[in-house]
């Protein structure tokens, strides 16, 4: 009976071993499974929801055959306005037949009317031939979160690292594309390839290869075989308790004691004698035939005997190793309930929605745009060549670059530099909250350090009638000012464009501000909230740069310490006065000043002011003072900007202000302070 309980819980325990050895080889099923598609349409475009990517469970992966695939990863309201103006084909799955389908769905007239006015793309009429429409390449857009090319993964597999990195494939012009995603509910997948070859998507899901009751069967498995062996031995045992001496021995599993230990003398017992033959006595034949050779294969075998428990042992020790190792592998257990509940606690109150409109924009994507930007503008003022800053510069900020390369290429010892951009932000930014275009966002980032010119030289260049030194500002004075980039996203298939660059004033507080994850919003420039409406700053202190500082709009200004009412404008036409008379120049110098067309930027803080950044363009005239013999002669930097040589009889310089201003809330009260400027100049003519 002990044996038959010894070898059912042996047989039983092997039975539940191979099932829960077998969850996770031959029983476990698929490693992954695939749904594929062939696109149709003649931009090979898709899109894929994050929905689709619940129905089956695994890790989802992407995976794009064509020519010049491209894989990203964005927020679907972003994708959905990327692929309005085009056919394209929406992802979905049939499960009953294990494969994936590709919807045709139409361009969107009005998005398609919009990109094509934007392009200067004619839409023919009804009838008529209408030009091709081109689709711009996705890849390397501010919209998503994560883009997988060609290049890209070729970058990946030679760097040699075991990240997430996408698989590629080649065959001629046909290359295979991979990406793992795991998105969000309000994130999708967009996926395109050249139309000329075929297209192929697959959608991929990594089995996750979970075996909940593998744990358990193998330690039930383990349990019942190590109770199979304890039975085993008791019943080797009861068996073997006849063998050897009783008396003397006493205590448990005295039978297996008895087979392993054998008979042992006793410690201190007298050696037994050496019994040999006497030739005399009489012997039988039992005692005739004995030879020294059968003791010792007697000894042999009783050790035999003592070593098979012992090899039993081992693979029991063995299995109850590898039973105790499965307790470190929690794929192999079902999950608790309790912790699935304690984590539903943590993350239901986070799931709440708000009224407001959503970031567009992560930290992340900000990130790489300031990146891309500190390496376009880095090369641009290396070579003092413009030619690459309409990737990401625009408006007032590439003009003031323009200007500036044209200038210092035609004279070398040109004091005004401008800053350097860096990707280095200062944990200061405001992001407009919208869906829709244009997108706004405002970052203070710091500055590399440049060699410039200080205030002594600036002014021993305007004695000599440089114009340009007069548009040296604060921040040719330090070293390396802290900038306030004011970017731009104009449509979907836009990046950010830097539209003014200005440095903040040193010493200046920034007005408090809501968190950047939660946004902010762009005030009209007519609201009545602050002490001046955002459209009345600009021509305000335009009025004050020319003199008019003792308006009753001059009046809601802070120019306590403004550098430059101080050194600009009206202050501008004193110091040349003064400068010519002690010459002896019959000169007469005027300004004139007035907001630009540039588009105003008015921010909320959050906390009742505004950020408002506007641009004042300055206008400087020399001409004879009556009838005399003297003309303004144009400096070098001037000539460079006109081509204008020699003496004129009027000489028209313009340097363009970009300002930014903190204006108070009506409620708060206050003044509106200048927290920063950036001035340059941007051209020069002979007045006619």
């Amino acid at each position: 009976m002990r044996f038959v309980l010894a070898i059912s819980a042996l047989v039983l325990a092997g039975i539940l071993l191979i099932l829960g050895i077998g969850q996770t080889t031959f029983l476990a099923g698929p490693r992954m499974g695939t749904y594929s598609a062939d696109l149709s349409n003649e931009h090979g475009i898709a899109v894929i929801s994050a929905p689709l990517f619940d129905a089956v469970e695994g890790q989802a992966n992407v995976s794009v055959t064509g020519i010049e695939p491209f894989i990203a990863v964005g927020h679907e309201r972003d994708v959905e306005a990327w692929i309005a103006p085009f056919e394209h084909e929406g992802i979905d799955l049939d499960l009953v037949d294990e494969r994936a389908t590709a919807d045709a769905v139409a361009a969107n007239p009005e998005a398609l009317e919009e990109y094509a006015e934007r392009m200067g793309i004619d839409l023919a009429a009804e009838g008529e031939e209408a030009e091709p429409l081109e689709v711009p390449s996705p890849a390397g857009s501010d919209l998503w979160l994560e883009e997988r090319t060609v290049q890209a993964a070729s970058e990946v597999e030679s760097d040699g690292t075991e990240t997430q990195a996408p698989e590629l494939s080649t065959s001629n012009n046909v290359v295979s594309v991979r990406m793992p995603v795991s998105l969000k509910a309000d994130q999708a997948v967009l996926v395109k390839a050249d139309a000329e070859a075929p297209v192929k998507v697959s959608l991929e899901w990594i089995q996750d290869r979970r075996a909940p009751w593998a744990g358990p069967l193998m330690v039930a498995g383990g349990v019942l075989a190590m109770l199979g062996a304890i039975f085993y031995l008791i019943a080797v045992d009861h068996d073997r308790r006849g063998l050897g001496p009783r008396r003397g021995r006493k205590g448990p599993l005295l039978g297996i004691r008895n087979v392993i230990g054998g008979v042992r003398r006793k410690p201190g017992a007298p050696k037994p004698a050496d019994v040999t033959p006497d030739h005399d006595a009489p012997t039988d034949d039992t005692s005739a035939q004995h030879k020294p050779g059968d003791e010792a294969s007697t000894d042999t075998k009783s050790e035999r005997r003592a070593r098979v428990p012992r090899r039993l042992a081992l693979p029991t020790l063995a299995l109850a190793a590898a039973v105790g190792l499965t307790g470190c592998s929690p794929h192999l257990w079902p999950e608790m309930p309790g912790a699935e509940e304690e984590v539903l606690e943590t993350v239901t109150p986070e799931a709440t929605s708000s009224a407001l409109a959503p970031v567009p924009v992560t930290q992340g994507q900000i990130d790489r745009v300031l990146q891309d930007i500190e390496r376009i503008a880095a090369q641009a003022d290396n070579d003092l060549n413009a030619a690459g800053l309409a990737a990401r510069f625009t408006g007032d900020a590439l003009a003031e670059r323009e200007a500036n390369y044209t200038i210092r290429k035609a004279v070398s010892d040109y004091a005004v530099l401008v800053p350097r951009i860096t990707s280095d932000g200062l944990g200061y930014q405001l992001v407009l909250s919208t869906e829709s275009w244009p997108r706004t966002v405002f970052v203070v980032v710091a500055s590399a350090s440049t060699a410039s010119a200080s205030d002594d030289d600036a002014a021993e260049d305007e004695a000599a009638g440089d114009e340009a030194a007069d548009a040296t500002t604060e921040t040719t004075a330090e070293a390396a000012p802290s900038l306030a980039l004011i970017m731009t996203q104009a449509s979907p298939h836009s990046q950010y464009l830097v539209s003014r660059v200005i440095a903040l004033r040193g010493g200046i507080t920034m007005p408090e501000a809501a968190p950047a994850e939660e946004g902010t919003a762009r005030l009209a420039n007519d609201v009545k909230s602050l002490v001046m409406t955002p459209g009345q700053v600009g021509p305000a202190y335009a009025a004050m740069l020319v003199g008019n500082t003792d308006s009753e709009e001059a009046q809601l200004f802070d120019i306590e310490g403004d550098t430059l009412i101080e050194r600009s404008g009206a202050a501008w036409v004193a110091q040349s006065t003064e400068a010519a008379s002690a010459a002896g120049q019959a000169i007469k110098y005027s300004v004139s000043a007035e907001q630009t067309d540039t588009r105003i930027v008015a921010l909320s803080t959050g906390a009742g002011g505004a950020l408002v950044a506007t641009t004042v363009r300055e206008s400087r005239v020399e001409e004879p003072d009556g009838d005399t013999r003297w003309r303004p002669t144009v400096p070098k930097s001037l000539s460079a900007l006109s081509g204008l040589e020699g003496q004129q009889d009027k000489l028209v310089s313009v340097v363009a202000h970009q300002l930014l201003f903190y204006v108070p809330g009506a409620s708060a009260g206050g003044q509106i302070q200048l927290l920063g400027y950036t001035s340059d100049l941007v051209a020069a003519s002979d007045g006619s």
